[in-house]
């Protein structure tokens, strides 16, 4: 018993463990993913042990988190690597680049247009096409590459423009064709304004180089001149010597062969001291020249033989076995130049069989994405007839859709139709119902008043009559019937109050007031009083009492008021004020 729950406690904990390894490769995904971008970034364009590592490592674990951009990055990071370090390989750079290009011609990421824009397709395809032209010799597959990179551009976008016609100048200048690549670049000094400073410095270089090669000093001193000032400005310590270097150049061309071999020398031990082999290898084919040209063939030679072991690409290699071979023949070391000859025989047979393989997997690429480029259309062909299909279907669908629901909406309009009639004749009945009933009840409600006026009247012609024999009892004085006759007085005051009586009329025709008012702007408050009274159909006597004044002057007062409302002689006051009210 003990032996099998010691067995599961150990399940328990392995399980423990293997759900905490899930939960963590989980976690490590999520931070590969995030990371995965900056890292590209971060080392792209470095051609170090290191930076080559890092994109090995993230090609691996795009692969494995199935991460396309990270992938493609990879790819294009590899490219660079294998096309510009020390480890420069041509098989690796096609390869990387098919790897690229054959992705990227799927449909799925066609469509992905953020991600198209994010892998900076045109730099791509000038990087590649600077690699094959300046680092391998191959100008023609350089030149097919660049030929991708035109209809890429963005409209306006002037930094990659002038980067496309430099590209193309390069193929002239390797060519040997100056004059075109100058007039592919000239033009474009004319507005360097808006340019930034490595884009102006990349248009300037290739300009003087190709003034150099048609050995025009006076056009490429100012070019490196001002380059000068640009490296200054930007305290770019290897454009400066870099700089310097070409002008020393600049005043061997210009006759001054001391001054260049001097100005060449304090280059020499800058850069020997600073490690920089880049600037050496030209640096020291500069001295060579110039110490050729000075007579001095031992030192022409043995700096022309340094300049050997630190060039790089195959291009700057066979000139420099030119010009030593030359060298030795002047100095009539005949085995030397043999040897010189022979080297150089087969670095061209190295560079004819790279172009050949660049030749080979460029139509092997070519085949493969014209391949893929069938699959897709096939794929896309099937897929527009299953779409025409399934718009045949989902027409008829529709169509018998439409007719049904035609019909049920014909049916429910008939019904609703039909049910609108009966309402309506149901409305029109309830309507003058309501009519009816409003009337009656107005009716009653003016009887009500009418009849609570008329009472009123009557109460205070009474009150008037019992206070006028009080009055009659002259003496004796009593107090109790003095008191008695006050009290008579305040009844009637009350009772003849026009300010109550009013506001209950007005409450029964609470827009009677303001549609008189509206009407006819100058009737008096009194005036109102006597319409509100005639609406309540009362008698000139009974109006007299309630508002306290004789019979007469109720006359006056309406007569006066029938021609202030331009009443007609044949319609009463009363019929007038109704049609008011009905309006």
């Amino acid at each position: 018993m003990f032996s099998n729950a010691k067995e599961i406690i150990i399940i328990l904990i392995l399980s423990f463990v293997f759900c905490n390894s899930l939960f963590a490769q989980n976690k490590e995904r999520i931070i590969k993913i995030n990371d995965l971008d900056s890292l590209h970034l971060k080392y792209y364009g470095q051609a170090t042990e290191e930076s080559y590592i890092i994109h090995n490592k993230l090609l691996r674990q795009s692969k494995k988190l199935s991460y396309t951009k990270g992938i493609l990055f990879a790819y294009k990071s590899l490219l660079w690597q294998h096309g510009t370090s020390k480890r420069a390989n041509l098989d690796s750079v096609l390869h990387y680049a098919n790897l690229f290009e054959t992705k990227i011609a799927t449909k799925n990421i066609q469509k992905d247009t953020a991600l198209i824009r994010e892998l900076q397709l045109p730099e791509y395809y000038l990087n590649k096409g600077q690699i094959l032209a300046n680092g391998f010799g191959l100008p023609e597959q350089g030149l097919e590459s660049y030929f991708k990179v035109y209809p890429l551009i963005p409209k306006g976008n002037v930094r990659l423009s002038i980067a496309y016609n430099i590209s193309i100048s390069e193929i002239y200048y390797h060519k040997f064709q100056y004059d075109k690549a100058l007039e592919v670049l000239t033009p474009l000094l004319k507005d360097t304004v808006g340019l930034g400073s490595f884009t102006k410095k990349r248009l300037l270089e290739n300009i003087s180089a190709n003034y150099v090669q048609k050995d025009m000093p006076k056009k490429s001193y100012p070019l490196h001149k001002a380059l000068l000032d640009i490296a200054i400005k930007n305290n770019n310590i290897f454009d400066i010597w870099w700089t310097k270097n070409k002008l020393a150049n600049d005043y061997f061309r210009l006759g001054d062969v001391q001054r260049a071999i001097d100005s060449a020398l304090v280059v020499r031990k800058y850069c020997l001291d600073k490690n920089i082999h880049q600037i050496v290898f030209n640096n020291t084919a500069y001295l060579s020249t110039f110490y050729h040209a000075a007579g001095d063939l031992d030192k022409a030679i043995a700096y022309r033989k340094e300049a050997l072991e630190f060039s790089s690409g195959a291009e700057y290699k066979k000139d420099t076995y030119d010009r030593l071979a030359d060298y030795y023949t002047e100095n009539k070391q005949y085995l030397d130049a043999i040897e010189i000859y022979q080297k150089k025989d087969e670095l061209i047979d190295r560079l004819r069989t790279n172009e050949k393989k660049a030749l080979t997997s460029y139509i092997d690429s070519n085949i493969k994405l014209l391949k893929e480029k069938q699959k897709s259309q096939k794929i896309l062909f099937d897929m527009e007839l299953l779409e025409i299909k399934n718009k045949k279907q989902e027409l008829y669908y529709l169509s018998i859709s439409a007719i049904l629901a035609s019909i049920i909406l014909l049916l429910g309009s008939i019904l609703l139709f039909r049910k609108y009639k009966k309402g309506e004749k149901v409305i029109e009945v309830l309507k003058s119902n309501e009519k009816k009933l409003l009337e009656e009840k107005i009716t009653l409600r003016e009887n009500e008043l009418e009849a609570s006026a008329i009472a009123l009247s009557k109460r205070i012609e009474m009150l008037t009559l019992i206070k006028n024999e009080l009055d009659e009892i002259k003496k004796p004085l009593i107090p109790k019937l003095e008191e008695a006759k006050g009290k008579i007085d305040s009844l009637i005051k009350t009772a003849s109050d026009m300010s109550i009586i009013t506001k209950r009329i007005e409450s029964e025709y609470p827009t009677m007031a303001a549609t008189l008012l509206n009407k006819y702007p100058n009737l008096s408050d009194t005036q109102i009083r006597y319409c509100l009274l005639t609406k309540l159909n009362l008698s000139i006597k009974e109006t007299a009492t309630i508002l306290n004044v004789t019979p007469d002057t109720v006359k006056v007062a309406r007569s006066r008021l029938k021609k202030k409302l331009d009443i007609p002689s044949n319609i009463s006051i009363k019929v007038f004020l109704d049609n008011i009210s009905r309006d």
